[in-house]
């Protein structure tokens, strides 16, 4: 893709101004609460936005992609377990109005006691908060 470059910048205890130097950003997975969690406290989502705005290309895979949307509740919905650092807020970046789901085919991660299959649950999430399918 002709990069010259690649860095890494960990937004809990690097400069965050290395990301005003970026002309694309990559979003790892991890825990998609405690990521949004440091997203907030260290204020990249206002760097996020304004890169975002100025037409830059940001990549969110896991983790990365469910921050990039609207909220945290699917995750929330799926895996509240996830949720060790009991983040109250799951407002998210909001840079597309897309709700992510990662790892959909894997039912392996995502059990549930009563049997019911992901697309199952995706239903039923869809139905609890009114999303058009």
């Amino acid at each position: 893709m002709g990069f010259t470059q690649v860095g890494f910048i960990d937004i809990e205890y690097d400069n965050l101004q290395l990301l005003e130097q970026c002309h694309i950003i990559y979003i790892n997975g991890g825990n998609p609460f405690y990521l949004l969690y440091q997203i907030k406290k260290s204020r990249t989502d206002i760097i996020l936005r304004d890169f975002a705005c100025r037409g830059n290309m940001i990549i969110g895979v896991s983790a990365g992609a469910v921050v990039l949307g609207p909220n945290n509740e699917i995750v929330h919905f799926f895996t509240p377990e996830m949720n060790s650092i009991k983040l109250q807020d799951f407002k998210a970046l909001g840079l597309t109005n897309k709700i992510i789901f990662p790892h959909y085919d894997r039912e392996d991660l995502f059990l549930n006691s009563e049997g019911k299959s992901i697309e199952d649950r995706l239903q039923e999430y869809e139905s609890l908060h009114r999303i058009p399918t």
